[in-house]
C-alpha cells in the first residue's frame, strides 16, 4: 500500500470546468466569467514571469485564472471557446522536454497535493480542434498525470499526423506504452473525447469510438497512485522559428468525479 494515508470522501458529483452554452441555453448572453468556471484549475505558460521564452515556464494559479485572464497564448473569445497557443521556442517546465500551454486540475486551489485515486469515477470530457501543429505534429491535448513517485502520465492523449491517439503507461514506474489508435479526425475539424478512469478501468472516447485498457489488471502498482487531468497544448517539438507551434481551440472542457479519495 502506498505510504499515503488517504481518507473518503463521499460526493454525489462534483462538477468544474467550462461549459459552453449551447444557442438554446437560456443562460446565454450572460458574462463569460458566469459562463466559464476556471476556479479548479491553474495554467502553464511558455513564458517567464518577464514574458521572455529563453526562461523558465511560469504559472497561472487556479485562484487568479478567471475567464478574463489574456495572454497571447491563453484567449477566450466571447462565446467562451479557449484557444490555446505554444510556440515550439516556449519556456519549459523543470525537468521537462517541450513547452506547454496546458490547464492543471486542482481539487484544492490552494493545494496541488490533493488529488483522486483510481477508486470512483472520474471523467475529463471535451470538445476541440487543432487548427495548427509543429513541424513535428505530435501534440498532447489531454493527460491523467500521476501525482506521487515518478509523476508519470498514466495516459497521453496526443493529435499526430491526423488522427489522436493514445499512449497508456503499463507501469507507474517502467514498462513501455499501450498505444491506441483512432480513425482520422483532421486537421482543423471539431471533434469530442473522453477520458474515463472508473474503479481502475480506463475509457478513452473519440467521436463516439470508445476503447478501454484494465490499468489496475496490467500493473496493481497504479493503486497506490493519485492523479489529476491535465488539458491544453503540449507539443512534441522544441526546435525551429518562433511562428512554429501548436494551436487547439477548446469549445467544452468538463470535469466530473463521484466517491473520490483525496490526500490527508
Amino acid at each position: 500500500m502506498s505510504h499515503v494515508s488517504r481518507v473518503w470522501v463521499a460526493v454525489v458529483l462534483l462538477v468544474f470546468g467550462m461549459r459552453i452554452l449551447s444557442a438554446d441555453d437560456p443562460n446565454k448572453g450572460t458574462s463569460s466569467s458566469e459562463r466559464i468556471d476556471l476556479g479548479h484549475w491553474k495554467l502553464t505558460l511558455p513564458v517567464d514571469a518577464a514574458g521572455a521564452y529563453n526562461g523558465h515556464a511560469s504559472e497561472v494559479a487556479a485562484g487568479q485564472l478567471s475567464s478574463d485572464f489574456r495572454s497571447s497564448h491563453f484567449r477566450i473569445d466571447d462565446n467562451g471557446s479557449i484557444e490555446f497557443w505554444c510556440p515550439v521556442t516556449g519556456a519549459r517546465t523543470e525537468g521537462t522536454e517541450f513547452p506547454r500551454t496546458e490547464l492543471r486540475e486542482m481539487l484544492d486551489p490552494q493545494n496541488s497535493s490533493v488529488n483522486w485515486t483510481v477508486q470512483g469515477t472520474h471523467i475529463l470530457s471535451a470538445q476541440c480542434r487543432v487548427n495548427q501543429v509543429p513541424s513535428t505534429p505530435k501534440v498532447v491535448i489531454g493527460q491523467i498525470h500521476s501525482y506521487s513517485g515518478n509523476a508519470r502520465p498514466l495516459v497521453k492523449l496526443q493529435y499526430y499526423k491526423g488522427r489522436v491517439e493514445a499512449l497508456v503507461k503499463s507501469s507507474p514506474t517502467k514498462g513501455k506504452d499501450i498505444k491506441l489508435v483512432w480513425p482520422e479526425v483532421g486537421l482543423g475539424n471539431d471533434f469530442s473525447y473522453k477520458i474515463k478512469l472508473q474503479d481502475g478501468v480506463l475509457s478513452i472516447t473519440v467521436n463516439d469510438n470508445e476503447q478501454t485498457v484494465n490499468v489496475i489488471q496490467n500493473n496493481q502498482e497504479w493503486a497506490d497512485q493519485t492523479f489529476y487531468f491535465k488539458a491544453g497544448v503540449y507539443p512534441q517539438d522544441n526546435e525551429g522559428p518562433a511562428s512554429e507551434g501548436a494551436r487547439v481551440i477548446f469549445s467544452q472542457l468538463v470535469v466530473s468525479h463521484s466517491t473520490r479519495t483525496v490526500d490527508q
